[in-house]
C-alpha cells in the first residue's frame, strides 16, 4: 500500500488503483480486522474466551480501536467495523428506527396473564464504550447482529415473561413501574454483553390488527375514569355551593352586624335588668318577711306586756277590793262603801263622757240631776249596797 508521495512504477511489473481513504466520523471509532501481518499475542485475557485481541500490525482483531479521522487503509488486507460511541436508541417500533440498527425490530407481541395479546412497542438507550468495542466486534462481527441476535431475543424474552405475571389492565396501570423494574434487570444483562445499558422506555400496549376486546377493555378503563371524574366534579361543586351559601351568610350577617349586635346588646340589657328585678324582688320579699316579723314579734311583746299589766293591775284591784271589803266588815262600813261607790260613778261619768246636768229640763225646780241622784242613793239601804258590791266583785 503507498501511502502519498511520487513512485517510479514499473508498470510491466505491477499495476495502481486508487483506494479512498477511511473515514471515521466523530462519535465513532474503527476496529481493525487485518488478514495479514505477523501472528501476535493474545492481549484480551483469560477471562475473555470469545476471540483474541492482537497488538496493531498483527493478523485478527486489533486490541486497539481507530479513534475518528481520516486513515490510509488497505481494504484488500483487511476492513475497518465501524462502532457508534455515542448512546444510540434501538426501536422495537414498527415504520420507525432510532438508528440504523433497529431497521429490523418489530413491535414485542406478548400474552397477558387474562389471555389478552397485546403489541409492546419500546425502546432501549445502549452505549458502547470506545475501549470494548474491539471486545463486541471480535464476540459479534459487528453492532446490527449483536442488535439482531442477541438483544432483540433477550429484550422480547424479558416483557414476555413479565406479561404473563400480570393483566392486561395491570400492565398498562403499572407501566412506570415495569419501566423501573426494567431498567434494573437489563443493566446487568447488557453489562455480561460489554455493553453499557441507559435507559428502556416503554409504550402503550396496542391491539394486534383486528382485535376489538382491547379496545373494548380501553373504552370501559375510559368511562370509568370519566365516572369517577364526574363523581369528583360533582363533589367539588358541592362544596362549591356550600362555600357560596356561607359566603353569602356572612356577606348577610356582616350587613346586619349593625342590627344584630344592637339586638344581642338589647337582649343582654333585658336579661340582666329582668335578673335585677328578680333579686330585688327577693330582696323586697325578704324585707316584708323580715318586717313582718319583727312587727309579729312586736305585737306579740306588746300583748303579752299589756296582759301582764292588766292582770297585775286586776290583781292589784282584786286585792285592794279584798281588803276593802274586810275593811268595811268593822266600823264605818257604811262611810267607806259610800265613798267606794261615789268614786265608781265619777269613773263611769268620765269614761262615759256625758253631762252631769241635763241640757233639757223636764218639770220646774231647782233640783238637778246630782241631788236627785244622790236622794236616791240615800234611800238605798247600806247592807244592800254593799252585797251588791260583793256580787259583783
Amino acid at each position: 500500500m503507498l501511502c502519498e508521495g511520487t513512485y517510479f512504477i514499473n508498470r510491466l511489473f505491477a499495476t495502481v488503483e486508487f483506494i479512498k481513504k477511511t473515514i471515521i466520523p466523530v462519535g465513532f471509532v474503527g476496529v481493525v480486522v487485518s488478514y495479514t501481518g505477523r501472528k501476535g499475542a493474545d492481549l484480551s485475557g483469560k477471562e475473555y474466551s470469545h476471540g483474541e485481541l492482537v497488538e496493531s500490525g498483527c493478523r485478527g482483531v486489533w486490541r486497539d480501536a481507530l479513534m475518528p479521522g481520516k486513515y490510509a487503509f488497505n481494504t484488500y488486507a483487511g476492513k475497518i467495523e465501524l462502532v457508534p460511541t455515542t448512546n444510540f436508541v434501538l426501536m422495537w417500533k414498527s415504520g420507525e428506527s432510532g438508528s440504523k440498527f433497529d431497521a429490523n425490530l418489530r413491535e414485542i407481541t406478548l400474552i397477558t396473564k387474562d389471555a389478552f395479546e397485546p403489541q409492546l412497542p419500546l425502546s432501549v438507550v445502549v452505549h458502547i464504550d470506545y475501549r470494548k468495542a474491539p471486545m463486541v466486534v471480535q464476540r459479534f462481527g459487528n453492532v446490527a447482529q449483536l442488535v439482531e441476535q442477541t438483544l432483540d431475543p433477550m429484550v422480547s424474552s424479558y416483557f414476555k415473561n413479565v406479561s404473563q405475571t400480570k393483566t392486561f389492565i395491570e400492565l398498562i396501570q403499572s407501566r412506570s413501574e415495569l419501566q423501573t423494574n426494567a431498567s434494573n434487570d437489563m443493566r446487568e444483562r447488557f453489562q455480561a454483553y460489554s455493553l453499557e445499558f441507559q435507559e428502556v422506555l416503554i409504550g402503550t400496549p396496542k391491539p394486534q390488527a383486528g382485535d376489538t376486546k382491547i379496545e373494548n377493555i380501553m373504552a370501559q378503563l375510559r368511562d370509568r375514569q370519566i365516572a369517577r371524574e364526574q363523581v369528583e366534579t360533582f363533589a367539588q361543586k358541592q362544596i362549591a355551593a356550600d362555600k357560596e351559601r356561607e359566603l353569602n351568610e356572612a356577606e348577610q350577617r356582616a350587613a346586619k352586624q349593625k342590627e344584630l349586635t344592637g339586638s344581642l346588646v338589647d337582649i343582654s340589657i333585658k336579661e340582666n335588668q329582668g335578673s335585677a328585678n328578680v333579686k330585688a324582688a327577693e330582696k323586697k320579699r325578704q324585707e316584708v318577711e323580715a318586717l313582718a316579723q319583727g312587727e309579729k314579734f312586736k305585737q306579740e311583746m306588746e300583748g303579752a306586756g299589756r296582759a301582764s299589766a292588766i292582770r297585775s293591775v286586776g290583781e292589784a284591784e282584786a286585792a285592794a277590793i279584798h281588803a276593802k271589803s274586810e275593811a268595811m266588815q268593822g266600823e264605818g262600813a257604811d262611810k267607806q262603801l259610800m265613798q267606794t261607790v261615789m268614786l265608781r260613778l265619777a269613773e263611769a261619768f268620765e269614761t262615759a263622757k256625758m253631762p252631769l246636768v241635763p241640757q233639757i229640763q223636764m218639770g220646774g225646780g231647782d233640783s238637778n240631776a246630782f241631788t236627785t241622784l244622790l236622794s236616791l242613793m240615800g234611800s238605798l239601804k247600806a247592807g244592800e249596797l254593799a252585797q251588791s258590791l260583793k256580787t259583783k266583785e
